[in-house]
């Protein structure tokens, strides 16, 4: 329990520090005080802070954010993203922390502060290999600046932390970031007045379990979050809309339609300018799957796509991005444009793109390839909970057509160590065909049961693929840029006669008889 006054007694005891110009308790003050005030004392704070000589601020930098985030409180109660507010921060931030030296003798709170409004805004840039290097150092530093005599400041508990969690999220390393993210609430659950940061930290540690399929822990992480009293009322939507996004990942498993609406309602269609926004993506892109259009969930994609891209890069943004675009196309019937999506990993594929690479080969008549994938990737580390369940219910569908029924139960007897009773987003994947039989083995509730009866299929029974050997893919795509045989050969280095062979080829696979036929059919078949 931190040492310090209720919030009955903060008008008197402000008034005294400010009286007293005790500068460095203000800013002990302030650190306690920053994320936890109803308005009426909020307008009392930056009231205070305003009549503080600008040069005392200027120098003060933990007192410039305090006055910020409860000054743009008060401006904007409305504005539940608080825009304004985090553009404002990571600016003043910015600004502030070019004028400090990282390993100069300041306190520890001033670090914090300096460097987490830094670090923030290296996120926004998308530079999260910069961020994540900068809160190691951060961390290593205040680790050696905590002894100071001086140091009378609560450190913000957590909160150094906490952002540190959310670089590693950012980054796709979800286990580093629970680790984190644990480590934050440690530190602020014993806080009363500064419990921002486990609020904020049991909430993401609740959408990273959820995101990959850990009901269980995603629903205790949400339970724990709702332990701690309301944050105030201008940050609680970017203190607890991770959880949000876990309520609506447990309702999707169920396949409660009304209960992923209601999430999404919250948490907005991926284009709120929030950094958590790809696991928000993540989520939308699966609602268009099982309940939603294919095609209006593609277009939704690359509207967040664009809304997004000074931070879509390398990360979780383009793993959850990839993911759903192929999952979507497969559910499309554009079987040859997923495949070509997923072709463009060079080297084995990406945990994150098992799941899809399996199934197309599964609804394209390879079951050889799509058992061997699922098998492959079922079991490694890098495959998240709720894909380890797909994989093994592709695994079973595979071995049933290819007449192994014995290793058909063993994937489904499997199943249940990776699956709830009340989990039913995976069984609708199922192909009609082996529906019956493989449901007989697994267990349901009644509640499941029912809802998995009217949930519409996802996926086509079978996929065609065009297969195009690599020089027919590269004449093909000569023939649709207007190149005649006689330029084709020479841009290729081969004989004409060889050209017109392997154009006949193409349209035989196209089932086109002349060359417009087969350029249409290739755009239609989206080879190119």
């Amino acid at each position: 329990m931190h040492d310090g006054s209720s919030l009955d007694e903060f008008p008197a005891e402000l008034r005294r520090i400010v009286g007293a110009q005790d500068w460095d308790e203000l800013e002990d003050f302030c650190d306690r005080h920053w994320l936890a005030l109803p308005a009426d004392l909020a307008a009392t704070l930056v009231a205070a802070l305003g009549s503080i000589p600008p040069e005392v601020l200027h120098g003060r930098p933990r007192l410039v954010i305090a006055w910020l985030t409860n000054a743009h409180a008060l401006a904007g109660p409305a504005d539940a993203e608080l825009r304004a507010f985090l553009r404002r921060y990571m600016e003043v931030g910015a600004r502030m922390a070019n004028e400090f030296d990282l390993t100069a003798d300041v306190p520890p709170a001033t670090l914090i502060a300096l460097g987490t409004a830094k670090l923030v805004q290296l996120r926004g840039q998308g530079s999260l290999d910069e961020a994540d290097e900068l809160g190691e150092q951060l961390a290593r530093r205040v680790d050696e600046l905590r002894p100071l005599p001086r140091e009378r400041s609560t450190l913000r508990p957590g909160w150094l932390a906490l952002q540190r969690g959310l670089t590693r999220s950012l980054a796709g390393d979800l286990d580093g970031a629970t680790t984190l993210y644990q480590l934050a609430h440690e530190q602020a659950r014993a806080e009363p007045l500064t419990h921002f940061a486990g609020i904020n930290a049991a909430a993401n540690l609740a959408m990273v379990f959820a995101h990959q399929g850990q009901q269980e822990a995603a629903a205790r992480w949400i339970k724990t979050m709702r332990s701690y009293p309301p944050p105030m009322p201008s940050v609680a939507f970017l203190g607890t809309v991770g959880a949000t996004i876990a309520e609506g990942w447990l309702a999707l498993d169920r396949h409660d339609r009304d209960g992923v609406a209601a999430a999404l309602a919250v948490t907005g269609d991926g284009t709120k300018p929030i950094e958590v926004w790809p696991f928000v993506a993540a989520l939308v892109g699966a609602a268009a799957l099982h309940f939603g259009d294919p095609a209006d969930g593609l277009d939704q994609l690359e509207r967040i796509r664009i809304s997004r891209q000074a931070t879509a890069g390398p990360g979780i943004a383009q793993q959850v991005l990839d993911r759903a675009r192929a999952d979507l196309l497969i559910a499309a019937g554009q079987g040859n444009r997923a495949l070509r999506m997923l072709r463009r990993e060079t080297a084995a594929v990406p945990a994150w793109l098992a799941v899809p690479s399996a199934r197309l080969h599964l609804l394209a008549g390879d079951h050889r390839q799509a058992r061997a994938i699922a098998a492959r990737s079922v079991w490694d580390a890098g495959t998240p909970r709720r894909d380890k369940a797909q994989l093994l219910l592709v695994h079973a569908v595979a071995a049933l057509r290819m007449g192994d029924r014995e290793a058909a139960r063993g994937a489904v007897r499997m199943l249940s160590s990776v699956r709830e009773p009340d989990e039913v987003a995976s069984l609708v994947t199922l192909p009609a065909a082996e529906r019956a039989e493989l449901l007989g083995e697994i267990e349901l509730t009644k509640t499941a049961a029912a809802r998995l009866d009217h949930a519409r299929p996802v996926f086509p029974e079978r996929i065609d693929l065009v297969a195009l050997t690599n020089r027919e893919h590269r004449v093909l795509t000569e023939l649709a840029q207007g190149h005649s045989p006689q330029e084709i050969a020479r841009s290729l280095v081969v004989s004409v006669a060889t050209v017109r062979s392997q154009l006949q080829s193409v349209y035989r696979k196209l089932g086109a008889s002349n060359r417009d036929e087969a350029i249409m059919r290739t755009y239609e078949l989206g080879l190119l």
